[in-house]
């Protein structure tokens, strides 16, 4: 899919327009974040103080910012109420909080990030492939490969703020192709049509 997105003409995609969410409204014609924090299941107690570490840098940084909600796993009320009490208790104006978004539409934002922050298997993953600047924060995707685009950290407002920025400094990464070429789909059809295919039942019982 990401490669399919790549293909496309820039487009006209308005995610406020689309998706609404919660937040104010800003300009994103001239680079923006996008944030993506899921709590880790081994550590769902430490939700709270690690998502605050995240928020803490946002804020500092300053910088337009698309924030999706966690997933469900075990941690995500923590990190819910934790980002609900700062955008109440907070002057944010450059942060817009959204739920969800069908998958072409979050590449098509993800196509334009400056950097993602999180620790989403999409900034290992199609990140990855589209070139986007990742922060990946804590253990949630330890052991997995990962290309040039992704800068690991642990759970530390400074030390976010520090990645994001080398990040935005450096720019778009060259393209990876280590978790594929987007083709896999065509590639497995072509050799379903060229291979005999068969089958025998055989009574197990």
């Amino acid at each position: 899919m990401a490669a399919s997105i790549m293909d496309e003409e820039p487009s006209s995609f308005d995610p406020f327009a689309s998706y609404a969410g919660v937040g104010s409204i800003f300009d994103p014609t001239d680079g923006y974040l996008i944030v993506m924090q899921h709590p880790v299941t081994t550590e769902y107690d430490d939700s709270l103080s690690q998502i605050t570490e995240t928020l803490l840098a946002v804020e500092a940084l300053k910088y337009p910012t698309f924030w999706f909600w966690p997933n469900v796993d075990a941690g995500s009320d923590s990190i819910s109420k934790a980002i609900r009490i700062f955008r109440e208790t907070h002057e944010i104006p450059f942060i817009h909080f959204f739920k969800n978004m069908t998958p072409e539409d979050f590449l098509r934002l993800l196509r334009g990030a400056g950097c993602l922050i999180g620790n989403s298997s999409v900034g290992i993953r199609e990140a990855s492939y589209m070139g986007v600047p990742t922060v990946n924060i804590g253990k949630r995707q330890a052991g997995r490969d990962r290309g040039p685009n992704v800068i690991d950290l642990a759970h530390s407002s400074t030390e976010i703020i520090r990645a994001v920025n080398e990040q935005l400094d450096n720019g778009a990464h060259s393209c990876s192709e280590m978790y594929g070429d987007g083709l896999a789909g065509i590639k497995i059809a072509e050799l379903l049509v060229t291979v005999p295919l068969s089958f025998e039942k055989r009574i197990t019982y």
